[in-house]
């Protein structure tokens, strides 16, 4: 049955096609063909779009891997490059591109390049960093904050204000507003130092709401750190063209370590043992004897205790009076009649000797002496008890020996005259005068009560309050009669070491004359707080300058230029301030100018703890002008000599204290006004006036950097697929460590 009816229905199929029926069926199964065929097509066209697809995901991620290896390459780059220094001359500032099998990835910068993201390499120690850089109006160089924001001309003032509101929150204050979030009050209301920029030293309640307050990494109360570079668009303000004109000199990512080119920490100038500071001296090429001495008087310099810090025989310059002048035998012979000292006494001796010292001192001193004789007056006075003694002694031994020994002669007899009043030798009475001057050098008066002198001979106790510039004597007068020797010699004829001690036993000052037995010569320092006499000539100058005086031959421009005595008494705001450093030379300090001291620069620091690094600081190899003119003191002018010098064969600048080499840091030293106010016009420390303000600023070696690499796949000549990762790397750390990433698809 089943046969007959498929049979029935080939048959009538049949039937169909040969009729009308037929060509409808025809149509039909033409149509049927055609959408098998257009669905064919389509599923080999989506076959081919997958095809193409999956071809470009590939080269999309060969492209991405190539960026990668970009960036691994610039890593690599960073961490091999052991330089002390980084500069836009080294071959990680110069980029690099590199073929790897069907594409390429390139990390330099290509001038010209129109794109949202140049590739390059870039420091961000060249930058201001948006997170603790301020206005600068007033600067010690004691922080980042005072790093000057204006110095990028697309800021206006009032968005320069909006930025700090933005990072201080709704209080407009670091951390929380009236708290001392980080405890420093009492030591900064006493520091003597500028600590928030604003022109005013150790106010009440310095430390509280200041910018040190403000921690990027953990904020406090409603404090709003940037956490991007973008982020700064949120600013009222700053739309996106005052982004795209600022973006490439701010950062949030700066930060430098306290250590020396050797990569060891530095030694902080306001804690440290003068041991410790003198290592560190010695390591930068300073002699061992001269380390010790700058050692010292950092201590001294920064402490005001007013007691000298000793340390391997070396002892510091305090604000206290210095042995400025000697005098060990000013000896005169004066011959009395005994007829003369029968009738006159002790009185007539004391005037007798008054006349020859004054005769005596108007030839060998260059002025008047009249303090002089009253101190010689003073010092006979004191002895004139012993004086009547000896006097009548010697009145009653001459009488009594002219009456039973000698033999009176007729003429004298004849005369009426007794031979024992009127004839005999007469007396010889030897006055020794010994001083010693000490001078106080500086502005302020200094206190010597219960302070001693020492010599070989003898201790002597001193007391009294020396005035500003003034000077104090400690005479001694020695009386030699026939037989008697009245007083005790202070000072050796020949050779001897005069040291000056404290209440507290504590040398403040030595010094060692060699005199050879020479009466009426005194022995002079010129620079009064070194340890040695340069000069010695008949007289002195007791009580006015020594003849020696010579500043101009050192620090000080001029006979009375007292700008090189300075001590402190208080922490050092910026390592730039040991240039005040008495070195143990005559007025000679520091030398932080060209060709001088600067390499300590680079052992030393003020930043505590040194361990933990200080955010913000700029790389003056890589800062553009822009950026440079935000540190203190540094104009357009000087920003481009900073430039000049370190793309010129001298440079890039190898440590800090090599920016000193660069021409005009010192202007201020030449400009005929006395920048510092202190009553003397280009000295040597207005010339390092710039040098201190940015010494604790500037950097040469820098940890965060931006890469931007590109990978593209290449066929036939045609770039098929591209790629570009952004990252900030930061190598200061170990491992290294990535900040940001971002990845942006170009093709």
């Amino acid at each position: 049955m089943r046969y007959f009816s498929l049979r029935k229905r080939s048959l009538k199929i049949s039937k169909i096609l040969k009729g009308e029926e037929g060509q409808v069926g025809l149509i039909l199964v033409f149509v049927i063909l055609s959408i098998l065929g257009v669905v064919s097509l389509s599923f080999l066209y989506q076959m081919k779009l997958e095809q193409m697809s999956a071809s470009n995901f590939q080269d999309a991620l060969k492209a991405n891997y190539l960026a990668q290896a970009g960036i691994e390459r610039a890593i690599a780059e960073l961490i091999n490059d052991t330089n002390e220094y980084d500069d836009l001359y080294e071959s990680w500032a110069k980029g690099f591109t590199e073929s790897m099998g069907e594409g390429d990835y390139s990390v330099c910068f290509i001038s010209g390049e129109e794109e949202k993201e140049l590739t390059g390499i870039w420091d961000e120690a060249a930058k201001l960093n948006i997170n603790v850089v301020g206005i600068g109006d007033h600067n010690e160089g004691w922080g980042p904050y005072e790093l000057n924001m204006r110095a990028l001309s697309s800021l206006s003032e009032y968005r320069i204000k909006d930025i700090l509101k933005h990072r201080y929150g709704m209080d407009e204050a670091p951390g929380k507003k009236g708290v001392d979030d980080d405890g420093d009050r009492y030591i900064l209301e006493k520091d003597g130092i500028d600590n928030d920029a604003d022109g005013k030293i150790d106010e009440e309640k310095e430390g509280v709401d200041e910018p040190d307050e403000f921690f990027p990494d953990k904020p406090r109360g409603d404090d709003n750190p940037f956490d991007t570079v973008e982020e700064i668009r949120l600013v009222p303000g700053i739309g996106e063209g005052t982004f795209k004109k600022i973006k490439d000199f701010i950062t949030i990512y700066s930060y430098d370590k306290n250590v020396d080119k050797k990569g060891k920490l530095r030694v902080n100038i306001n804690k440290s043992s003068p041991g410790k500071i003198s290592y560190a001296l010695r390591e930068a090429g300073v002699p061992s004897d001269k380390a010790d001495q700058i050692a010292v008087n950092i201590v001294d310099f920064r402490d005001k205790d007013s007691c000298p810090t000793s340390y391997h025989g070396k002892y510091g310059i305090e604000k206290t009076a210095y042995i400025n002048e000697v005098m060990p035998n000013f000896t005169s012979s004066v011959p009395v009649a005994v007829a003369d000292l029968a009738e006159g006494g002790v009185r007539f001796l004391k005037d007798k000797v008054k006349e020859k010292i004054e005769e005596k001192l108007k030839e060998k001193l260059k002025r008047g002496a009249s303090e002089i004789t009253e101190k010689i007056n003073e010092g006979i006075s004191t002895k004139e008890e012993e004086l009547n003694e000896e006097v009548e002694k010697i009145i009653k031994k001459r009488r009594g020996r002219d009456l039973t020994n000698e033999k009176v002669s007729f003429l004298k007899i004849f005369r009426g005259k007794p031979a024992w009043a009127s004839e005999g030798e007469p007396v010889k009475v030897d006055i020794e005068i010994e001083w010693i001057e000490l001078f106080n050098p500086y502005d302020s008066s200094c206190e010597v009560m219960g302070w001693r002198i020492k010599t070989s001979l003898r201790e002597k106790l001193i007391w009294g309050l020396i005035p500003a510039r003034g000077y104090w004597f400690i005479f001694n007068v020695v009386i030699k009669m026939p037989g008697k020797t009245i007083g005790k010699e202070l000072l050796n004829n020949f050779v001897d070491t005069v040291v000056l001690k404290n209440r507290r036993g504590d040398t403040v000052d030595e010094a060692t004359y060699y005199n050879y037995g020479a009466p009426w010569n005194a022995f002079e320092k010129n620079d009064p707080r070194v340890r040695e006499f340069v000069s010695s000539l008949p007289g002195g100058s007791p009580g006015f300058r020594n003849w020696f005086w010579m500043p101009e031959i050192g620090e000080g421009k001029y006979s009375d230029d007292y700008s090189s005595f300075y001590v402190k008494d208080k922490p050092f705001a910026n390592v730039g301030e040991v240039g005040f450093i008495h070195t143990g030379k005559q007025f000679r300090t520091v030398n932080l100018d060209r060709g001088g001291d600067w390499k300590v620069l680079d052992k030393l620091t003020v930043a505590w703890p040194v361990e933990k690094p200080v955010k913000g600081r700029i790389n003056v190899n890589t800062a553009s002008r822009q950026v440079l003119q935000s540190l203190p003191g540094i104009d357009k002018k000087l920003a481009k000599s900073i430039i000049y010098y370190c793309d010129s064969k001298r440079g890039p600048i190898k440590e800090v204290g090599e920016i000193a080499e660069i021409s005009g840091i010192q202007k201020l030293g030449f400009n005929g006004i006395d920048d510092d106010k202190d009553g003397y016009i280009d000295e040597d420390d207005e010339k390092e006036a710039i040098l201190r303000g940015i010494s604790n600023l500037i950097t040469v070696r820098s940890n965060c950097f931006t890469i931007v690499s590109k990978g593209q796949v290449k066929r036939g000549g045609r770039v098929v697929a591209e790629r570009k990762i952004k990252v900030v790397v930061d190598r200061g750390v170990h491992p290294v460590k990535i900040r940001y990433y971002k990845e942006i698809c170009s093709k």
